[in-house]
């Protein structure tokens, strides 16, 4: 019987690691975030810092949110957690940067308003989001993505190594699209567009831009799109 027992607690101990777990942490403050090793993170408006973070299969203790300088960095402690669930509900004031790699997630809920936008994705990471700012700077490499809505006086945006920005949606005044190593780029100009693809990246483009000027070689492309 008392075998029957130690198994009993043995088990409901096992279950309780792989139930949905979630708490709200306090952070400091912060104009970044920084996500990676597979975190979903969602982006909300607020009137303070703060995080809720929300797991299965693995301990909340494994979940890192800690602010180093201005970012707000979510990731995983040491060891393998291929088969965990983690979503970060982040609460921001102002937010200007966003770092995205190892194949984590991170999305708006809601419009972005600011100044200025950088976006920085790698490493089978994903950012989408929804913009209202002045000036939009995007890079990504190693089967990255981006997607982008809303508006912005200016883009800046930067494709390799199969990365992808899909910014059909973001009506922006002046364009700098970079694309090369196979990397993709998708924009909407409508004041301006300077515009380079090489070694089989791709540049397309919507909307009339007064001035253009662009460029492809080494397998690049260029293209206006309907």
């Amino acid at each position: 019987m008392r075998i029957f027992v130690l198994v009993g607690i043995v088990l409901l101990s096992h279950l309780s690691v792989f139930a949905q777990q979630s708490e709200v942490r306090s952070v400091g403050s912060f104009n970044g975030v920084k996500a990676a090793e597979a975190v979903d993170v969602y982006l909300k408006k607020g009137d303070k810092e703060s995080v809720r973070v929300e797991v299965s299969g693995t301990s909340l203790s494994n979940v890192i949110t800690e602010v180093s300088g201005s970012y707000l960095r979510i990731h995983m402690a040491t060891g393998n957690f291929r088969k965990t669930n983690v979503k970060a509900y982040v609460t921001y004031v102002s937010l200007e940067k966003i770092y995205a790699s190892s194949a984590s997630n991170v999305f708006s809920e809601g419009v972005i308003k600011t100044s200025s936008m950088d976006v920085n994705v790698s490493s089978a990471a994903t950012v989408e989001l929804e913009l209202d700012a002045g000036e939009v700077t995007a890079d990504v490499s190693s089967a990255g993505d981006i997607v982008l809505e809303g508006r912005a006086g200016s883009l800046e945006a930067e494709a390799s190594s199969a990365g992808d920005i899909d910014a059909y949606n973001l009506e922006s005044g002046d364009v700098r699209a970079r694309a090369s190593s196979a990397g993709s780029i998708k924009v909407n100009a409508t004041k301006s567009l300077d515009a380079r693809a090489s070694s089989g990246g791709d540049v397309r483009y919507r909307g009339n831009p007064m001035k253009t000027n662009t460029d492809s070689s080494s397998g690049g492309s260029v293209k206006k799109s309907n």
